[in-house]
């Protein structure tokens, strides 16, 4: 009876530590800005609907797994136009692929930096329809309330996805191949 009730004990523990240690995130904010540029003027837009799940070993910060989504009619011209967000939805296929996602696959690096972690990751960054494998670098700090920053930009170049960059007044304005993608997200305990 009592090396049971030891073996429960023992089990009670190491249930609750493998609980405190994996730790699920979800978005509680975001801030996603697709940034580019053409031979007339430079753009911007802004996704307005991301979800991210995660799932963080905090002991070592370690990612087990992460997957971000954004509905890529959700990208909104930061000048309020409907024809530069009707051009994006286009460009991106948006109709026949109504997701953009990042879905991680491993860490690369990680190191500390003050109160930051800078962790190199790399996942499969799917845009209209085309899969690549993508390293991103995520400067993570964790808030005084318990929530994760994580913060980064990427290059990346339209044409390594099946993206023709577009030309619009008969190839008087031509859109450089080159985005900048930037992002600061809050991610919650779920």
């Amino acid at each position: 009876m009592i090396r049971q009730s030891i073996l429960l004990l023992i089990a009670t523990f190491f249930l609750a530590g493998a609980a405190i240690a994996q730790t699920k995130y979800s978005t509680k904010s975001f801030q996603l800005t697709i940034n580019g540029t053409s031979n007339v003027h430079d753009w911007s837009t802004k996704a307005t609907n991301v979800v991210i799940n995660s799932d963080f070993t905090a002991a070592n910060d370690k990612i087990n797994s992460a997957t971000v989504k954004v509905q890529t009619k959700s990208l909104k011209s930061t000048k309020n136009s409907d024809l530069m967000d009707e051009r994006t939805h286009s460009t991106l296929k948006a109709d026949k692929f109504p997701e953009i996602s990042f879905v991680f696959v491993k860490v690369l690096s990680t190191q500390q930096s003050g109160g930051e972690t800078i962790m190199n990751i790399n996942g499969n960054l799917t845009i209209a329809g085309v899969t690549k494998p993508t390293d991103l670098t995520l400067r993570i700090k964790t808030l005084a309330n318990g929530d994760v920053e994580v913060k980064g930009t990427k290059k990346i170049l339209m044409s390594n996805h099946g993206i023709k960059p577009p030309s619009f007044m008969l190839g008087a304005m031509k859109v450089g191949d080159e985005v900048t993608l930037t992002y600061d997200v809050i991610l919650k305990k779920a």
